[in-house]
């Protein structure tokens, strides 16, 4: 069990802790694709590198930036890092016009912060950081070496991690809080495709989707005012100026390991324009895409085993400039099938309906074993914190050690919780955080301590 002094400092720490989760979240650390004034992804992610390693830092922890890509804390440097706690500081894109909190403001009520970044994964990331402290705080000294790692890329093709591998080596032992508990040991495969055609439709614009990784809650389109279909459900708003209107399907945003939580904006307009004469490539594409199918039944990929769970689907974005349609493809296949056989099927289907693809990310599943010593340590840790009986389950997001050898995530979002991660007012409860300093610091102390 955790012992009493550490649990003191937790408590202590506890409005310390806060505050350092509310300056964090205060830094819209979303990704640049390309590298931007001179940081690898952008100034914000940068701003959010060099907070934590200044606080972790303060508490008196060894730290290093791996040129802005990602940087580590060691509570100790004279031997090698044993166990790897692995978090991120950037974050998804938001809409700010759906939030009923500014997202870049970390807010506190009703006993939550809500802010973009509270549960994925700023939140977890100070959890971790401040269970170091509190160890450190109560005077126990590890037998091995614990380093924090805060990436700044996880949200956009872990390409943190491909530097971070370049140039030092991951701890034997790793595990994140950027995914559930009580423990998630099978991820998916993961594949990303581009497809593109020139547009026959009547569509002047479109522009839908924010992330490659989430259900898009809005799409736009402009067309000509003759075009707009009639009998226009409630969730559609119209606005008209001269020939030309502006249409608006709104749905809900959702994580694509998760798509049946949302509600597919870009489907949902292509069902609606389908249903007009002019809009050929409308059908074709709901054809592909059908309005809350979620298991890639449009495009024949559809599949399902009793370990790693069901294939989903969701196209995830779609832009139209010029005549020229793209869009992105984002899979989550399990372990009955490859990346080869889902491609093949796809690339398939898309070209029998006039488009061209390419893959843009693709990754295999990641298994392991139950009886790891890492996973029966957490979950024990997990069953002991709790009082529940800890399990290892199977998910099809990809957590941040989806390619790091026996990593597993422990965390943070606990069983029949919705915390809108990816989506609009995200949030975390306090009482959940506190749990998760708990949580982090009895695991570091059963493997280090």
């Amino acid at each position: 069990m955790l012992p009493k002094l550490v649990a003191q400092k937790i408590e202590e720490n506890q409005t310390a802790m806060l505050q350092t989760l509310q300056n964090l979240i205060a830094i819209p650390s979303v990704a640049t694709r390309a590298p931007e004034n001179g940081y690898p992804y952008g100034s914000n992610c940068a701003d959010a590198l060099d907070f934590m390693l200044q606080t972790a830092a303060s508490f008196g922890l060894h730290t290093q930036n791996l040129a802005y890509h990602i940087g580590t804390a060691d509570t100790d440097v004279t031997a090698a890092p044993y166990l790897g706690i692995l978090a991120h500081l950037d974050v998804v894109p938001v809409m700010a016009e759906n939030w009923h909190t500014p997202p870049f403001t970390a807010v506190l009520k009703e006993d939550c912060i809500f802010g973009r970044g509270a549960i994925d994964d700023k939140g977890p990331a100070v959890a971790a950081l401040y269970a170091v402290k509190a160890i450190i705080d109560a005077g126990i000294p590890l037998k091995k070496p614990v380093r924090l790692l805060f990436g700044c890329n996880e949200e956009n093709g872990s390409t943190d991690l491909e530097y971070y591998h370049a140039h030092d080596t991951m701890p034997p032992l790793v595990f994140t809080p950027d995914g559930s508990y009580p423990l998630i040991s099978i991820e998916k495969g993961m594949m990303r495709i581009t497809f593109h055609a020139l547009l026959h439709d009547p569509i002047h614009t479109l522009q839908a989707g924010t992330a490659p990784n989430a259900v898009p809650a809005q799409a736009i389109c402009t067309l000509s005012a003759s075009e707009i279909p009639t009998n226009l459900p409630e969730n559609c708003t119209v606005s008209i100026t001269g020939e030309t209107a502006q249409l608006i399907w709104n749905g809900k945003a959702a994580h694509a390991s998760t798509p049946e939580t949302g509600n597919n904006a870009i489907t949902g307009l292509l069902q609606l324009l389908a249903e007009q004469p002019k809009f050929a490539d409308c059908r074709a594409l709901s054809a592909l895409f059908p309005h809350g199918c979620t298991d890639g039944s449009g495009l024949g990929i559809a599949c399902t085993d009793e370990t790693s769970g069901a294939l989903t689907c969701i196209c995830s974005q779609m832009q139209i400039q010029d005549r020229e349609l793209t869009g992105m493809i984002d899979i989550r296949y399990p372990l009955c099938t490859t990346k080869e056989a889902v491609f093949q099927t796809v690339q398939e289907r898309l070209q029998d309906a006039g488009f061209a693809c390419e893959i843009v990310i693709q990754n295999d599943p990641h298994a392991v074993s139950e009886e790891s010593e890492l996973v029966q340590t957490l979950l024990r840790v997990y069953e002991e914190e709790t009082g529940e009986t800890g399990k290892c389950l199977a998910i099809g997001g990809g957590t941040y050690v989806h390619d790091i050898p026996g990593g597993v995530a422990f965390g943070a979002e606990f069983p029949g919780w919705d915390y809108h991660m990816h989506g609009d007012d995200e949030f975390v409860p306090i009482a959940h955080l506190m749990k998760d300093v708990r949580m982090m610091a009895a695991a570091i102390l059963e493997i280090c301590g």
